[in-house]
């Protein structure tokens, strides 16, 4: 319960979500029953047994992205060369506007996270890998 208070307090108090954030709030698991993991995130993907009697667990997560399509203007310069009436060499930039139709984009982002459990029971560490592993950053109350 204590770890959700400050997980929800971090998102609060916190800006933009960024792979130090993801680690911040990651780090606070570290010392905690292995219980906190399973209130928090639920059952893990996977437990591997390590030759202290630990385990690793690993969670996985990917995150959809959806960004709309439409249309947008788009500034564009030209430069126009000619000869005039005498063979001189004349030339103009124009700056003008067109505008551009970008389709709808979709994709996904994955984020890996290994917590290492010793044989008590207690998280000892983690490691994590993926563009999803993001979260805002936790900010020192002033």
């Amino acid at each position: 319960m204590r770890i959700a208070v400050m997980l929800v307090a971090a998102a609060v108090l916190a800006g933009c979500a960024t792979v130090e954030g993801y680690r911040q709030q990651t780090a606070l698991f570290v010392g905690q029953p292995s219980d906190a993991l399973l209130v928090e995130l639920g059952p893990p993907v996977s437990r591997e047994p390590l030759s202290g009697g630990g385990e690793v667990w690993t969670y996985y997560s990917q995150q959809h992205h959806y960004v709309a399509g439409g249309p947008r203007t788009e500034t564009r310069t030209r430069t126009i060369t000619w000869r005039d009436d005498r063979g001189r060499r004349q030339s103009r930039t124009e700056t003008y506007d067109v505008t551009v139709y970008d389709p709808p984009r979709e994709w996904s982002t994955d984020c890996e996270t290994r917590f290492v459990i010793g044989a008590d029971g207690v998280v000892r560490d983690f490691r994590f890998e993926g563009e999803a592993c993001r979260a805002p950053e936790i900010r020192e109350a002033r």
